[in-house]
């Protein structure tokens, strides 16, 4: 065979590729076909390379090729093996070079068996790849033998060759997010992805408690989910790519036949979320079993009625029947949560196979409600546990509701959860509140179930999460009135959060609304802890130093206007402080840790060019309140000063100056970085909403704007409202992920009245949602 003929082989193998693509093969389907075809052409190489003399020479496929999961634009992982007898330098550039011109991305390393093996024993990579290697061409038999010895040692020393393993998985883990719950998840190293589906088949190669969560037919597929989303990423974007980014979503989807971009989500979330589930049970298994805690190999150690310590792991003797005993699932898992064990999977499978009775569905048993509180009072030791019974289909007996909410994705950078693990996680974080508050099983099912009604689609998830609520405490048997208290858990389960981050806490009437709606110190009690569980389970920037702060003070005169205080003195504005300041007739900028103080002579738009002057700074405004007298005014920012380095304080003043001079220039500068930010964007912009409330305080209308977040909103809105003749009394900042809700406490410049006329209400919104996020 010629070096031409060869050549052309490398043209028809990209044809049929791509033909392979254009028929819509996808998944396992084109992975095999490809790699099959991969095959028939080295061999073909190496043909041409050593005719016949193969003895003592053989060409790998190692990893993803090995296992014949060969994507459009994979690698190719490949090994050429020799005993030493011949020069194979020659027979490696024969097949590399035609490898490169082909356009395949190519892994290549030339070794001997004693190579091979020494190797595998220093590079975990290399021995993960070689655990599923296999001959394409040459000696088949050379090949057998290096492969085996690689397998054979990786298997005689499982402790060793494990613990490198989990060390591996969970520094990855550690890094690469959640397949399930980012919103741009890596489809091979994040969490529940590929790389966990290669690391459970090493590991079932050097221990037998690993092998059947492989064999398991949701487990098979997930991969296949997974395997199908890779194919289909590489087609549409025609590289090498393991990241399903947004903006590739809806192309992937349609490939797949899948209705959206939003049920791709929840396919991969769900895929995502059992392999995940299988390796955190395989790894906790295999703890178990090199060190797991007493009752291993000896008798069973009783741990209370029905539930045993066997072996290292938690299980139902046999004696017990789940189907008579609805209690069961939750005890025997709140027991392994306490003990820090895995469930038996045998215990599993009977409960899978054997679920309460049918009576579930309409009554619990009192002893089933306290072994659940008894399991999500085991903190996050529970939410493993309760994605256990989930995963076995035990979960959706007690809870039929909790199918609508499995997997279900967020949308949103704000939350790091789904619905599902989000409302886990909130019972988790419950679990560390229950004595602050004095029913501690109310507050451990409210954050169970405060979100449950974003499974009911569209429309208000918290309408529907407060019926739904309803119905399930009266199954689980608890008496009206904390059906009654459960329900308002639901309800006003954003209250404190929103009402503190968006309303004038300072204001009575803000907390008059509060106290009239939780109507009693225990539920307040009960939805403050809800409130501190549900944000610190949402993500890492839903509860800061400055909401809790907050939260707490609202919180504390709520529950003095409850116990019968009366409000106390308006407070006085401007303070004397700010007289003091306002009677030196100059611009001044005076910082004092987490506010900055800006007097300046009144004049209209005021707060808007301090608002922009910070933005190009780079600081953030949470919060501003604004007084004037006698030709002076005073803005007092609470802002984010939490940086490297605090801005230049002369320089600031002296481009605050300049701004209040000729806003003109201000406004370009700004304009400038907001299109700057705009062309990185890939997101799309989800638009302006504006809330008018007139009923919050007499003495202003309340408007709450929700927009996408960047660079100069509150100054873009100030503007707005200062050009609409409007004041601005105070300003809330919220930061929600990739939106903003600013909240502004406004009157009318002319008079000091509200707004209530609706046509001019109407224009205003209108020139806020023009002018919010102009394009």
């Amino acid at each position: 065979m010629t070096t031409s003929e060869v050549s052309v082989s490398a043209v028809d193998l990209r044809e049929l590729r791509a033909g392979l693509l254009a028929a819509g093969l996808g998944g396992r389907a084109f992975t095999k076909a490809y790699a099959e075809a991969v095959d028939e052409w080295l061999r073909l190489l190496f043909a041409a390379a050593l005719g016949r003399e193969v003895d003592g020479v053989a060409l790998l496929a190692v990893g993803g090729y090995g296992r014949r999961e060969l994507c459009p634009a994979s690698d190719l992982d490949l090994v050429l093996l020799h005993d030493r007898r011949k020069s194979v330098s020659g027979v490696a550039e024969a097949i590399w070079y035609p490898v490169w011109d082909a356009g395949l991305h190519l892994d290549h390393s030339v070794r001997t068996p004693r190579e091979l093996m020494v190797m595998a024993t220093k590079d975990l990579k290399v021995a993960l790849g070689l655990l599923t290697a296999r001959p394409v061409a040459g000696d088949t038999s050379l090949a057998a033998r290096a492969l085996e010895g690689v397998r054979k040692d990786w298997a005689s020393r499982p402790r060793t060759s494990l613990g490198r393993l989990r060390e591996a998985v969970v520094e990855r883990w550690g890094t690469a997010g959640d397949v399930a719950f980012l919103l741009e998840p890596d489809l091979k190293q994040s969490r529940g992805g590929l790389r966990d589906v290669e690391a459970l088949g090493a590991a079932a190669l050097a221990t037998p408690v690993a092998a059947p969560a492989l064999e398991e037919a949701a487990f098979v597929a997930a991969h296949d989910v997974l395997l199908d989303v890779r194919v289909a990423l590489h087609a549409v974007t025609g590289r090498q790519s393991d990241v399903l980014r947004r903006e590739d979503q809806s192309e992937v989807a349609e490939r797949l036949a899948i209705e959206d971009r939003a049920a791709l989500s929840l396919a991969v979330a769900g895929a995502g979320r059992r392999i995940a589930w299988a390796a955190e049970d395989v790894w906790d298994r295999v703890e178990s079993s090199l060190e797991g805690p007493g009752g291993r190999g000896g008798r069973d150690v009783a741990i209370e009625p029905d539930i045993v310590l066997r072996d290292g792991e938690m299980a139902i003797e046999a004696s017990a029947s789940p189907a008579l005993d609805d209690s069961l699932p939750f005890r025997v898992c709140a027991a392994a949560a306490r003990a820090g064990v895995p469930v038996a999977r045998d215990t599993l499978r009977r409960l899978s196979l054997q679920p309460p009775a049918p009576s579930t569905a309409v009554r619990w048993s009192d002893n089933a409600r306290n072994a659940l509180l008894s399991l999500l009072g085991c903190g996050p030791a529970a939410v493993r546990h309760m994605e256990t019974l989930d995963a076995v289909g035990v979960l959706a007996h007690y809870l039929p509701e909790w199918e609508a909410v499995r997997n279900r994705p967020q949308r949103d950078a704000y939350h790091t959860y789904t619905v599902d693990r989000h409302l886990l996680e909130a019972s988790a974080g419950a679990a560390a509140l229950v004595r602050s508050v004095h029913r501690p099983d109310l507050l451990l099912v409210g954050a169970l179930l405060h979100d449950i009604g974003k499974g009911a689609g569209s429309g208000d998830h918290t309408s529907a999460g407060m019926a739904m609520v309803v119905e399930i405490a009266r199954r689980m048997a608890f008496d009206a009135a904390d059906v009654e208290t459960l329900e308002l858990l639901v309800r006003d389960h954003l209250l404190l959060a929103e009402t503190a981050t968006r309303r004038d806490i300072d204001d009575p009437a803000t907390v008059d609304t509060v106290a009239k709606r939780v109507d009693t110190v225990e539920r307040l009690e009960l939805l403050a802890a809800l409130t501190e569980a549900d944000a610190l389970a949402t993500g890492p920037t839903a509860w800061s130093k400055w909401k809790a702060e907050l939260v707490a003070e609202l919180v504390l005169r709520t529950r003095d206007r409850l116990g019968g205080a009366l409000p106390g003195p308006p407070r006085e504005s401007p303070t004397p402080e700010l007289r003091r300041l306002m009677s030196r007739r100059r611009l001044l900028v005076v910082p004092d840790r987490g506010t900055i103080t800006v007097v300046a002579p009144d004049q209209p738009g005021l707060l808007a060019v301090v608002a922009g002057t910070f933005t190009l700074h780079r600081i953030g405004v949470r919060s501003a309140l604004a007084t004037s007298e006698d030709g002076m005014a005073a803005d007092v920012f609470h802002v984010d000063m939490e940086r490297d380095a605090f801005p230049d304080w002369a320089r600031l003043e002296t481009d605050l100056a300049a701004a209040l001079d000729d806003p003109a220039v201000l406004h370009g500068r700004l304009a400038d970085r907001l299109r700057s930010v705009r062309s990185s964007r890939r997101a799309p912009v989800a638009g302006t909403d504006v809330v008018v409330d007139n009923d919050a305080t007499p003495r202003a209308t309340v408007l709450e704007v929700r927009t996408d977040d960047g660079p100069g909103v509150l100054h873009r809105v100030a503007r707005v409202l200062g050009d609409c003749g409007l004041d601005i009394l105070s300003a809330k900042v919220e930061t929600l992920g990739h939106e903003v809700v600013d909240t502004f406490y406004v009157r009318t410049a002319l008079d000091g009245s509200k707004l209530t006329d609706p046509v001019t209400l109407e224009e205003v919104c209108a020139a806020i949602v023009a002018g919010a996020n102009p394009e």
